[in-house]
């Protein structure tokens, strides 16, 4: 390399290293302000006035120090607390004015956030300078009452600042007969410090309390005033139970719950008056089938409904009935045999659920055994249900069928937990918190909102009308006398048995024929023929065999949990797999 080459390349290398020495020199000047920008609180300074009714009035006087630039600050008050026995307190705290050193109003918002009060204070020109703000709140329920003394136990600055306190002061005032009575302490330092870094003053009515160092970052300052009984006036109970209700507003839930559920109930699920009150029926309302007198008194469709269908329609001449005892080497089963009896061009005289019946129990031909009704015949168990409710529904029995009682009782459960759910979400108030009380008024409002959906269903004047005969007639099947029964038709007996198996009373139907009826039905035929019938055993017999059908009847097939759709070529079906289930339509 030639010596001017040598020359050339130093000469570069110095150009190099003065550009990075004056970009160093620029991006620490301009730095220098970024590590600069700090604050503190020079000077705290409150001054309480407690009136004779325990309410405090604050006057809060902050002095900071900026050094850069600012905008405001944020003073966070606490404003929930816990309450005894794991109840919620709130501070009834009430913002009357935020200011500067002089008197002029400050800009502020003011917010409530996870137990805090947030007041957010704009402080202008907060720039290399100190500035002083002014905080004027009242409090309604600051104090404590004790059996033998009362207490004024006030954090004054708190234990969240995260820069530290230079100075604080207190002062708070009193009526004039706490003069010569009180007493007064004071703790400092970090959340849960028993240090006594401030000093206390007495003086006739006031008590002053001053630090007697500066306190550390989430250092503060927390006064403590003993009060002798008869200074202030305790709150009356009824003051405390609005403070209680104001600070736990779930207690509400249950009051909230029952306005909610009897403005639904009075305006769309009363019931009109009927004019009639019960007295004995003879015989069932004309035009209702077992199963619509059975849905009718309790505005509910029960297995009991659907089975007594069955018996119905044996009892008119449809179905036979066969019970037979299968036989096996060491096991016997009791099984039945349906045996249809009228060919399809008669059903003509059929409802529609009855129709549904007969259809789905001799689908596979004029003679069926309940046994192969089994994971079969679930499927006509909605059709069925939805039939007796339309029948009623066209028959004008309700102003408001169960189905859409359903629906007002659900809309009734957004209207009761809404105003909850937007005092916590959007007002911030604490309303969960409680989990005693919680759950406490959850089940209270619960029983009521069940108390009420149950009673939702609202039927038209002749609904009701025909529901008291009905119960007419169930109090005839429960009372009946044997002289009543001699004089009736011979077919009683069999003819009501379907109602008093829908109404749930065929053991008293049973009981009033003992020694009356001395035939079996023609239409169920049993292992031991017509030897010895005795109304009882048969009662009972037909219970047994409605308590078989029903499992039968609601049984469904389950997926097996092993094998593919796709083995042996294809061997899925429709409901295979996991999952599974049902609904309903309305």
């Amino acid at each position: 390399m030639t010596g001017g080459g040598v020359v050339g390349s130093l000469r570069r290398s110095k150009l190099r290293l003065y550009r990075t020495a004056v970009l160093c020199i620029f991006l620490l000047v301009f730095a220098c302000p970024l590590f600069a920008r700090s604050w503190r609180v020079a000077d705290y300074n409150d001054t309480i006035s407690i009136h004779e009714d325990g309410s405090a009035a604050v006057h809060e006087r902050i002095m900071l120090a900026f050094v850069g630039e600012w905008h405001g600050i944020h003073r966070f008050i606490p404003v929930e607390y816990p309450g005894p026995q794991g109840t919620n307190y709130t501070l009834f705290l009430n913002v009357t004015g935020v200011t500067d050193g002089n008197g002029g109003k400050l800009k502020y918002e003011s917010s409530t956030a996870h137990g805090f009060r947030d007041l957010k204070i704009f402080i202008p020109d907060a720039v290399n300078a100190s500035r002083t703000v002014e905080i004027d709140y009242t409090v309604r329920n600051g104090m404590r009452f004790f059996e033998d003394h009362d207490e004024f136990y006030w954090n004054v600055t708190g234990n969240d600042w995260p820069v530290p306190i230079d100075h604080a002061s207190a002062v708070v005032s009193f009526p004039d007969s706490a003069a010569g009575s009180l007493r007064g302490q004071a703790f400092t330092g970090a959340y849960g410090s028993a240090e006594r870094g401030a000093s206390t003053e007495v003086r006739g009515s006031e008590v002053s309390f001053e630090t007697n160092n500066p306190l550390p970052m989430r250092g503060g300052m927390t006064i403590d005033i003993f009060i002798p009984k008869g200074v202030l006036k305790e709150p009356s109970g009824f003051t405390r139970l609005m403070w209680f209700l104001g600070s736990n507003p779930i207690v509400f839930l249950p009051f909230w719950t029952f306005a909610v559920m009897f403005t639904l109930w009075w305006y769309k699920g009363r019931d009109p008056d009927p004019g009639l009150s019960v007295a004995p029926m003879y015989e069932p309302p004309a035009g209702m089938t077992p199963a619509e007198a059975g849905t009718l008194l309790d505005d509910a469709i029960h297995p009991r409904d659907i089975t007594s269908t069955l018996v119905d329609l044996a009892v008119r001449g449809f179905v036979k009935i066969e019970e037979v005892d299968d036989k096996g080497l060491v096991f016997h089963h009791k099984d039945y045999i349906f045996h249809l009896l009228k060919p399809r061009d008669q059903w003509g005289g059929l409802v529609p659920h009855e129709r549904v019946m007969l259809e789905n129990v001799f689908a596979g031909g004029e003679a069926t055994r309940l046994s192969s009704l089994k994971n079969r015949f679930y499927t006509a168990i909605p059709v069925i249900q939805q039939d007796i409710k339309s029948a009623l529904k066209k028959k004008g029995m309700y102003l408001l069928d169960p189905d859409s009682a359903n629906g007002y009782s659900l809309a009734g459960v957004v209207v009761i937990v809404a105003p909850f759910l937007m005092l916590q979400l959007l007002w911030n108030k604490d309303v969960f918190s409680s989990i005693g009380l919680l759950i406490g008024c959850g089940i209270i409002s619960a029983i009521i909102w069940w108390l009420f959906a149950r009673q939702m269903t609202a039927k038209t004047v002749q609904g009701g009308r025909t529901c008291i005969a009905v119960l007419g007639f169930q109090e005839f099947m429960n009372r009946v006398d044997a002289d009543r029964l001699k004089r009736m038709p011979p077919d009683t007996f069999e003819k009501y048995l379907p109602y008093a198996m829908a109404l749930g009373v065929e053991h008293h139907w049973a009981q009033a024929f003992a020694g009356i009826v001395k035939d079996p039905p023609n239409w169920y035929v049993s292992p031991a023929g017509a030897v010895g019938f005795n109304p009882i055993f048969f009662s009972s017999s037909m219970h047994s065999m409605a308590t078989d059908m029903h499992q039968v009847f609601v049984s469904a097939p389950r997926a097996s949990s092993t094998g593919s759709g796709w083995s042996g070529g294809g061997g899925g079906f429709s409901g295979g797999g996991f999952g599974g289930g049902g609904g309903s339509a309305f």
